[in-house]
């Protein structure tokens, strides 16, 4: 049904048209799907034919005795099932041609029909019994096949409901008693009495149309049977009632005829026999009678067949809301036709005529006509809807198009309309799109009869190269030919004709340029050239799968053809796109997809097509979600128009971002911004974006299109307005002509300003732009006193701009901002636009009256917030007011703002120093806490914050300022050298004890701490304290051994983390392939319990992971390499990092150390020092890439691509630097 739904905008085309003359008229036809084989009969004669060639595979006769009056093919059997005589039921094999009989019908067959899963059939015979034989030729079951009841699906009748109490206006009571079926009435003379049997799709049911007799009258019954051979029902008699019977796949009617007097008429019936609705058929011969009526496979189209006095014909039907449209109608030389429809492609059928076998594929397609105008087929009309100006689905449309005889193919050329009725006449209708209700054609072309174009020739692919020349595909000579036709005064020429080399499936021309493609029934691409196939492209023909649907796409380098398969795959050119296209459409800017995610995407066409034919390299501008099902209809060519078709059949009309988008930026370029102003608010789009794609255009044209533009676009414009580009982020998939400026907002601002302010009667015209332009850059209170100014004469445009002002921020934020400018009427006017109660800011106003200009001021800072303003208005107050300006700078810590307002030396300034310096000293910042008290001329103090410092000069200057004696000067120094020793400044605090301090012990062994050993050793030679150096080498050897330790270690460790790493990454790896549970749950365990996983959780142990101690413990996680926990690869990373780093750091005091024992004769141990840290730089360089493994290059000549498993989160950044190592000269050949 949602198929069904679906076709409703959808022409029935012809693909191809191919034809075979077997030699002999085929009377019966057969398929069999596997093999593409068509098997047909005539008398004796078994006939095997391949439609794909096309070519006869098998000509073989029987005996010339027999008659073959039924065919099918039997998969199971790969055997030909015939009756013979109607009497011989039998298999002929066509492998080794030979027949098995296997049973005889006494009396003969009088209709016969196998299931559609081979596996039951159904026989009526000569003598009106019914047989259900099975695929192994056994007799299921035999009855009467033409019982007198009702059948097992009889209603049952409680009473209540019979017609005995029912009311039977003026018929009167006698109504009840009469029967529930009327009187038969009697068969049309043109009935041939043939039993017809039909199955249902899933071969659980079957009907049998019979003719019965009853009063010596012939009537014609359908009964409907289970598989089983149970008797389930029985139409009510139906006058005219034709012998025509099929019952569709999906199982709800069953299809026949009935010929009135006045009318012919298609009915469908229900399983129970009851009647479901009908529809008039319009024959062109009327002394006829339906011989075939027959659903396709998927039951989504009706085909009738029937024969007149002159010609044969096949109709092909559709369904739409309830309307049956005619969509093809073939006529054939006068003689017998016979139809099949392929059991498995729905849009194939096979034909037989008295001399030809004709093969014929379909398509469902949209005809469009002057880019949205969509052209909907129905027999003599054609339904014209422009989709850009309204939506109307079919049977609805704006116009119709009336021509004498059905249409059969349509072509466009700009607006004008052209139509091939099936008497061969082209029909011209100017202005479709522009014309409402029935429309006749301006001209008629009547093409010419000297041309061997036989009856059964489809013209197809017909395309307009200008008003009065087109090119079409038909068949000449049983073989397909490119058709040039040119329209005359009242004729249709044909000037030329190409005999193809095989049967074309699509011809479709570009939208705009003169560009025509060619598929063939191989799949080979070609391109149209002056009436000269041509091969597609600059290469060799290019084999590819037959379409469906054939567009050819214009990107920004070359065209290229984008085809749908019938198994929904899409194509550019050769090249498979995508597996699940359920519909394309093409715009002059993009290529719009669906498919079964269900899914929009819309494909930007400016871009190479060697990209666009790369699944990888796709320039996806654009995915948005649609309902289930849906399925494109038609886009507008140059707009963002996009008309989709449900399931259920209603069309919804979206406009999808890219196209918006682009259109949006080619009316900028066109300057029509209110066209763009209008657009972006109908469909939401960030008003940004009309800035950001051209910004210096939109300021200068800004003066010229403010006064055409409505003021709520440019108050939506302004609100909306931010910082931040558009064009980069939210709208990357349209590229910016140029980049404005950082501050955007200031400067949009301004400039919207400056031309409101321009403008004449600005102050009122544009009052609402400008104040929110001054509360977008968050300067509130000029708007505020901008809307002042005006609100002695416009006090209502003032009142609405103060309550505008109220939409774009909050009563309490406006109310302060204009509290904030100190003018109290402003405050006032404010107040009674807000929801603020009048006794709550009456009062406040009121008392703020009563102070003095600088101190209401300091109150209203005060009461703001705003501190800094609030101690500066507060200084400024007349009066003794400097206590309550201590008091206030304590109390917001406002010292730096008010010590800048004394001067320098004056007794406020000392005070306001002293507070200061002591604030600071409770702080912890001691230098500065010593500089303030300086300042203030408090030495001592100054001195006792300066000895928690490591600034040594500034102590023992202020100390020398002082005047302190000798000792007390030691004293200071071996404080400030221990807060300098704490520090790790050695050598500093070894100048102050070897200086201030005389102690040269203390200071050589502060040296040798650091590993200063130069200095230590420069110091004892200086100060002569020749017993000192023993010791500094006794020291240097200790840390040489240690340092000669660690740098072994760091060696070892950078092996086992390098091996550990490896045996991680492949078990990560197999976490992320899914080959491994990821069973570690450690952490999960120790963040809810401090117990074991298998123990019970106790409650009161659970720590919150959003604690700051939770937090603290999560992150040491991420450092413990135990094997096996979560985070041991980020772990082993951090850790190897650290030893590079070491490494890094230690160098030049491992070099240091090197030269000294060098220097003191000590070669053994400085060459093993030199040489340990050389084993670890070497080992660290040469391991770095095991554990961060480097992304590799990706190589075009290789089309595998190496998996790098993603990292999770943590992730460690391998440092951006390698070591170097500087080996001594004397141990390089060690």
């Amino acid at each position: 049904n949602e198929y069904k739904s679906y076709l409703r905008m959808r022409n029935l085309v012809c693909q191809w048209q191919r034809c075979l003359q077997p030699g002999v008229p085929l009377d019966f036809i057969s398929v069999d799907p596997d093999t593409n084989h068509v098997y047909g009969c005539h008398d004796n004669i078994i006939v095997k034919l391949d439609y794909t060639i096309p070519q006869v595979l098998l000509y073989h006769e029987l005996s010339p005795d027999v008659s073959i009056s039924d065919v099918h093919w039997l998969p199971s059997h790969r055997g030909l099932f015939l009756v013979l005589n109607s009497t011989i039921l039998g298999v002929f094999y066509p492998d080794d041609k030979s027949f098995e009989e296997v049973v005889s019908i006494e009396g003969g067959v009088a209709g016969i029909e196998w299931s559609p899963d081979d596996g039951v059939c159904a026989i009526v015979s000569q003598t009106n019994e019914l047989i259900l034989m099975s695929e192994e030729f056994n007799c299921i079951k035999s009855c009467d096949a033409r019982p007198t009841e009702f059948g097992a699906d009889l209603q049952t009748q409680v009473g209540w409901g019979s017609k005995s109490t029912q009311f039977h206006g003026s018929e009167g009571k006698d109504a009840a008693k009469k029967p529930v079926f009327e009187k038969a009435t009697p068969i049309s003379p043109l009935d041939t009495k043939d039993t017809v049997i039909s199955w249902r799709g899933d071969g659980q049911y079957f009907a049998v149309s019979t003719v019965d007799t009853q009063d010596d009258n012939e009537y014609r019954v359908i009964r409907m049977w289970s598989r089983e051979g149970q008797h389930m029902a029985t139409n009510a008699p139906v006058p005219g009632l034709e012998e025509t019977l099929c019952w569709n796949s999906t199982g709800d009617l069953i299809a026949t005829t009935i010929k009135q007097s006045n009318k012919h008429q298609v009915l469908f019936l229900e399983r129970n026999g009851l009647q479901r609705s009908t529809f008039d058929l319009t024959l062109e011969e009327t002394d006829t009678a339906v011989s075939e009526v027959l659903w396709n496979c998927t039951s989504t189209i009706l085909a009738l067949v029937y024969e007149g006095a002159k010609h044969s014909h096949i109709l092909l039907y559709t369904v739409s809301n309830y309307k049956w449209q005619l969509k093809q109608h073939y006529t054939y030389d006068n003689g017998t036709v016979h139809m099949v429809w392929d059991p498995e492609n729905e849009l194939m059928f096979h034909v037989t005529t008295s001399c030809r076998y004709i093969n014929y594929l379909l398509s469902f397609t949209v005809l469009t006509c002057r880019d949205t105008t969509t052209l909907v087929v129905d027999d003599k009309e054609v339904r014209v809807t422009p989709m850009g100006r309204m939506i109307r689905p079919p049977p609805m449309s704006l116009s119709q198009l009336k021509t004498p005889s059905s249409c059969n193919t349509l072509a466009c050329f700009q607006d004008n309309v052209y139509i091939l009725s099936n008497n061969r006449t082209v029909y011209k209708f100017s202005d479709a799109s522009e014309n409402t209700g029935c429309v006749d054609y301006v001209s008629s072309f009547v093409l010419e009869k000297e041309f061997p174009l036989l009856d059964h020739v489809v013209i197809r692919h017909m395309i307009m190269l200008a008003e009065s020349k087109a090119y079409a595909i038909g068949l000449v000579n049983d073989t397909d030919t490119l058709i040039t036709i040119e329209l005359g005064e009242k004729e249709a020429y044909i000037v030329s004709c190409t005999t193809l080399e095989d049967t074309v499936v699509n011809m479709v021309k570009h939208d705009t340029a003169d560009v025509i493609a060619v598929q063939l029934f191989t799949g080979e691409l070609y391109q149209l050239v002056d009436g000269i196939l041509e091969p597609w492209g600059n290469s060799d023909v290019k084999e590819c799968v037959p379409f469906t649907e054939m567009r050819v796409v214009q990107f920004a380098d070359e065209f290229v053809i984008v085809g749908r398969t019938a198994m929904n795959h899409l194509y550019m050119d050769t090249r498979l796109w995508s597996y699940d296209c359920t519909s394309f459409s093409v715009t002059r800017t993009h290529l719009i997809v669906t498919s079964h995610t269900h899914t929009l995407r819309c494909i930007s066409l400016n871009q190479p097509s060697r990209v666009a034919r790369t699944t990888e390299g796709i320039v996806d501008t654009g995915i948005r979600s649609v309902e289930r099902g849906s399925k494109l209809v038609v886009a507008e060519l140059c707009g963002s128009r996009v008309v989709l078709q449900m399931p259920r059949g209603n069309l919804e009309v979206i406009h999808p971002r890219p196209l918006l988008l682009t259109h949006l930026s080619e009316l900028i370029n066109d300057n029509q911004y209110n066209t763009v102003f209008e657009e972006m608010r109908k469909h939401r789009v960030n008003m940004n974006f009309v800035y950001d794609y051209h910004p210096e255009q939109f300021l200068v044209f800004f003066p010229d299109i403010l006064p055409s533009l409505q003021s709520s676009h440019i108050e939506l414009f302004v609100t909306e307005l931010s910082d931040e580009d558009t064009t980069l982020n939210m709208y990357s998939f349209i590229d910016s002509i140029s980049v404005g400026p950082k501050a955007k907002v200031s400067v949009v601002c301004t400039r919207l300003l400056e031309v409101c302010q321009e403008c004449e009667n600005s102050g009122v015209q544009w009052l609402n732009i400008m104040v929110s332009c001054y509360v977008k850059m968050n300067d509130i209170p000029k708007g505020l006193l901008c809307v002042k100014d005006l609100c002695s004469q416009y006090e209502k445009e003032a009142e609405a701009a103060l309550k505008y002002m109220l939409i774009l921020t909050d009563d309490d934020t406006l109310f302060n901002h204009a509290l904030g400018t100190y003018d109290l009427d402003l405050v006032l006017l404010v107040a009674q636009c807000t929801q603020k109660d009048p006794k709550e800011y009456l009062l406040f106003l009121n008392k703020l009256k009563e102070y003095d200009d600088q101190y209401r001021k300091f109150k209203i800072d005060q009461h703001l917030g705003r501190h800094v303003e609030a101690i500066r208005a507060l200084i400024g107050c007349s009066g003794d007011r400097f206590a309550e300006v201590c008091e206030y700078m304590e109390k917001h810590s406002l010292y730096s703002t008010v010590i800048e307002n004394y001067k320098h030396g004056s007794p406020q300034f000392k005070t306001i120093a002293g507070l200061f310096a002591k604030t600071l000293q409770t702080q912890g910042k001691h230098e500065e806490a010593g500089i303030l008290y300086g300042q203030c001329g408090m030495l001592r103090e100054s001195l006792d914050c300066l000895r928690s410092t490591t600034r040594g000069s500034l102590a023992l200057s202020l100390a020398a300022q002082m005047s302190m004696s000798s000792d007390e000067v030691a004293v200071l120094a071996e404080q400030l050298a221990d807060n300098l020793r704490r520090d790790n400044d050695y050598r500093a605090a070894a100048r102050l004890y070897e200086t201030y301090c005389d102690n040269t012990d203390e200071a050589v062994e502060i040296l040798c701490e650091g590993s200063l050993f130069a200095d230590a050793l420069e110091i004892s030679q200086r100060r002569k304290r020749i017993d000192l150096v023993s010791s500094i080498m006794n020291t240097l050897k200790s840390k040489t051994t240690a340092m000669i330790t660690v740098l072994n270690e760091m060696t070892d460790n950078v092996k086992k983390y390098s091996d550990r790493i490896q045996v991680v990454r492949v078990r990560r790896q197999a976490i992320l392939d899914g080959d491994i549970d990821d069973m570690d749950h450690s952490d999960l365990y120790s963040d809810t319990t401090s117990m074991t996983a298998t123990s019970a959780a106790s409650s009161s142990s659970r720590r919150s992971a959003k604690s700051s101690k939770g937090r603290r413990k999560q992150e040491r996680k991420k450092y413990s390499m135990k094997e096996g926990s979560r985070y041991e690869y980020f772990a082993l990373q951090e850790a190897y990092k650290g030893i590079m780093l070491n490494l890094k750091d230690q160098s030049s005091q491992i070099r240091e150390m090197v030269n000294i024992l060098l220097l003191q004769g000590m070669r053994e141990e400085a060459k093993q020092l030199s040489l340990a840290e050389g084993a670890a730089i070497t080992a660290a360089n040469a391991h770095k890439d095991l554990i961060w493994v480097p992304n590799k290059p990706k190589n075009d000549d290789i089309d595998e691509e190496v998996n790098i498993p993603e990292e999770p989160e943590p992730v460690s950044y391998p440092p951006d630097y390698s070591l170097s190592y500087n080996c001594i000269q004397q141990f390089k050949d060690s």
